[in-house]
C-alpha cells in the first residue's frame, strides 16, 4: 500500500513539475512575443505609424493565441485526456471557418503587406482596381479612394491588383501643341525659352517645377498642322496644374510672336 502511495505521489510530483515547466515556458514565450514583434515606427508619418502598430498588435495577438492553444493541449495531454476528439472537432471547425472567411483572410494578409511595404499612403493619388483617386483611409481589410467626382470607392485589399502610385518622387508632364503647317521651327526655341521663363515665375506652380519645359519631338503631321510635344518634370501632386499652366504660357508665347510681327510661317516663292 505504501509502495502504491509512493508511486502515485511521484507521478503527481512529476506531472506537477511538467505542468509548471509548460506554464513557465508559455509565460517566457508570451513575454518574448511582446518584446520581439516590434519595428521602429516612423515619427514623421503618424498615420502610417498607427497602421504599423495595429498590424503588429494583430500579429502579437495571433501568435499568443497559437501559443495558448498549444500550451492548453500539452496540459490536457499531461492530465491523460484523449485529445483525438478535440483535435478532430477543431480541425472540422477550422475548415468550415477557413472556407467561409477565406476572402477576409486574403484581405487581412494584403492589408498587412500594404502596412509593412508602404506602396502608397494617405493623401496620395493612386490607380487601382480600375479606379483613380486620392487615398483617404487604409484599414487591414480595405482601401478607401476618393475620385475626381467625389465618389468614395471602398476596395478590398485583396482586389487592389496592380497599384500605380501617381504621387511618388516626380512626374513627367507632356503637352502636345498643334502649330501651323508652315510654322518656322527655328522660332520654336524662342517660343520655348519665353514660355519656360514665364512658367518659372508663375506663382501657381511655384516650387512644383523640377525641370523646365523641353522640346521632345514632332508627334504628328497633317495637311494643315504639325503637332509638337513639350515635356517637363514636376512634383507628382502638381502635374495637372503644371500641364495647364504650360499650355497657357506656350500659347501666350506663340501669340506674342505673332503680335510682334515675327514671320512665324516660312516664305515660299
Amino acid at each position: 500500500m505504501m509502495k502504491d502511495l509512493t508511486v502515485i505521489s511521484r507521478e503527481i510530483l512529476e506531472t506537477t513539475m511538467r505542468a509548471l515547466i509548460i506554464l513557465a515556458l508559455t509565460g517566457l514565450l508570451w513575454w518574448g512575443i511582446g518584446r520581439l514583434v516590434r519595428v521602429p515606427l516612423p515619427k514623421v508619418d503618424p498615420e502610417r505609424a498607427r497602421r504599423i502598430e495595429a498590424a503588429l498588435s494583430l500579429t502579437r495577438s495571433l501568435l499568443r493565441a497559437v501559443l495558448l492553444a498549444v500550451a492548453l493541449l500539452m496540459l490536457l495531454s499531461l492530465l491523460g485526456l484523449n485529445l483525438a476528439p478535440i483535435l478532430t472537432g477543431a480541425g472540422i471547425a477550422g475548415i468550415i471557418i477557413g472556407l467561409g472567411a477565406q476572402s477576409l483572410i486574403r484581405d487581412l494578409i494584403a492589408g498587412l503587406i500594404i502596412v509593412l511595404e508602404d506602396p502608397f499612403g494617405i493623401g496620395e493619388t493612386v490607380r487601382a482596381a480600375g479606379v483613380m483617386g486620392t487615398v483617404e483611409r487604409i484599414t487591414m481589410r480595405a482601401t478607401y479612394l476618393r475620385d475626381a467626382d467625389g465618389t468614395l470607392h471602398v476596395i478590398p485589399n485583396s482586389m487592389l491588383g496592380v497599384v500605380s502610385n501617381l504621387s511618388r518622387d516626380w512626374a513627367q508632364v507632356g503637352v502636345e501643341l498643334p502649330l501651323p503647317r508652315d510654322f518656322r521651327l527655328e522660332h520654336l526655341e524662342l517660343m520655348m525659352r519665353s514660355a519656360a521663363e514665364a512658367l518659372a515665375q508663375d506663382p501657381e506652380v511655384a516650387g512644383a517645377l523640377l525641370q523646365p519645359p523641353a522640346f521632345a519631338g514632332i508627334e504628328g503631321i497633317s495637311e494643315t498642322a504639325i503637332t509638337v510635344r513639350i515635356e517637363a518634370r514636376a512634383r507628382p501632386s502638381a502635374r495637372w496644374t503644371v500641364a495647364r499652366r504650360m499650355r497657357y504660357h506656350l500659347v501666350e508665347a506663340l501669340q506674342m510672336l505673332q503680335t510682334e510681327g515675327e514671320p512665324i510661317a516660312s516664305q515660299e516663292g
